[in-house]
């Protein structure tokens, strides 16, 4: 598994994380925030042999109303339709066949061939990846990996037929693609930073886990610390790694309507509670004197921005890099271990770590609300359990056994 780091609004922290702690293998250009001046750009330069683009085809035409965002730089983008155009078949597949072949011009060996999402027609998207796919049998350069981008809408991802209906054409005998770059929309309940919904865990792992068993290379994009869950049951060959929360969390109105962030003093990522805490709570486990149980070990970041007089800015590049020494730390020793039955009961024994880290804050008058609450550890270690067809007692003996300095 190799991590890709999105390059989007203050990359230069992704790149300085890179070259000073070797955070991330590779780099996803956004599209959104270069535009086609991303080659002037100096600070890219030393990584982008090393780079691939997303072209954000997302929003189709629609992307032209925004006021923010460079879409509309490329020619061939559907951001620059006329209001009055039709975009029919005809017209956005030669749109993706100019952005594959700006792609292959510019020197990228790795062509994510972009897609515009569907909140629900499903027979529109194959399509598409029909036309797309008869292009590329004919088209498709030596040297170059060619990655389809399959955007999965909430209302799509959450249905059994629709997303069987996918997979049935997505692996199908004829498809020339080397791989899938999935882009997930998550919508998380209120106050949550993820999603735990049940339909959508169940058929984004069915997703990931079927396209990587038919030989097909898979890159989880836009993907947040879930990503964690999804590699516990299957190989991902790919996995994307971000600062700002709309880099983590796919969601189309970034590419539809204009959107501000809003001013945060922002959260700190804990691998102990495998959760986000918000700043102003670091506070009271300050007090508490519960620091060291949620505190990263090893992590400069974690350091500078647990100091009694760090003033806490979401918009701070320690804060955002904690999260990305973290998270790459953390997905890289998973990914490590190869017997996915293994990996699994390694995840599980993290996720059991961090329940108890929280029932030890409960106990000492420490309890964090909204995304710093525990609503997820519960959800992944029942469904994971069943992964493996294990029962919690027999889990629970099994985790004494492996790990009894955690009595």
């Amino acid at each position: 598994m190799k991590l890709i780091q999105i390059l989007g609004h203050n990359s230069n922290w992704n790149i300085e994380s890179h070259i000073e702690q070797n955070i991330g293998d590779e780099f996803l250009i956004a599209a959104f925030t270069f535009g086609s001046h991303y080659q002037e750009n100096k600070r890219l330069l030393p990584i982008l042999s090393k780079s691939m683009i997303d072209m954000q085809f997302y929003g189709q035409k629609k992307s032209a109303d925004l006021s923010k965002g460079k879409l509309s730089d490329f020619d061939f983008h559907p951001a620059n339709f006329a209001a009055d155009d039709e975009p029919t078949n005809v017209v956005i597949t030669n749109c993706i066949q100019k952005a594959i072949a700006y792609q292959e011009a510019n020197g990228f060996s790795k062509i994510i061939i972009p897609h515009y999402y569907e909140d629900n027609d499903v027979e529109a998207i194959i399509s598409i990846i029909k036309c797309v796919n008869a292009y590329l049998k004919r088209n498709k350069h030596d040297g170059k990996e060619y990655y389809m981008t399959l955007p999965l809408a909430n209302d799509i991802i959450r249905n059994n037929e629709k997303i069987d209906k996918l997979l049935l054409e997505l692996t199908d005998m004829h498809i020339v693609f080397d791989g899938y770059f999935i882009a997930c929309e998550n919508k998380p309940e209120q106050g949550h930073k993820l999603s735990v919904d049940d339909k959508l865990m169940n058929n984004l792992s069915k997703v990931l886990r079927i396209l990587r068993a038919q030989s097909f290379k898979t890159i989880y994009a836009y993907a947040n610390w879930d990503a964690l869950f999804y590699l516990a049951q299957t190989d991902i060959d790919y996995i994307t790694i971000g600062t700002y929360e709309n880099l983590r969390n796919f969601s189309i109105k970034r590419f539809v309507e204009d959107i501000s962030g809003g001013a945060s003093e922002g959260y700190y990522f804990s691998e102990k509670l495998l959760n986000v805490i918000r700043a102003k709570d670091l506070v009271n486990i300050r007090h508490n004197g519960m620091l060291p149980l949620i505190k990263n070990d090893r992590n400069v970041f974690s350091n500078i921005i647990l100091d009694v007089d760090y003033k806490w800015n979401i918009h701070k590049p320690d804060v955002n890099k904690n999260y990305l020494l973290a998270i790459s730390r953390l997905l890289k020793e998973i990914s490590e271990i190869e017997d996915i039955r293994d990996r699994t009961l390694r995840v599980l024994a993290l996720i059991k770590q961090a329940q108890d880290r929280y029932q030890i804050l409960n106990d000492n008058y420490v309890v964090l609300q909204s995304e710093g609450r525990n609503y997820h550890l519960d959800k992944w270690m029942m469904y994971l359990l069943r992964t493996i067809q294990m029962k919690p007692a027999e889990f629970f003996v099994w985790y004494d056994a492996n790990y009894p300095n955690d009595k």
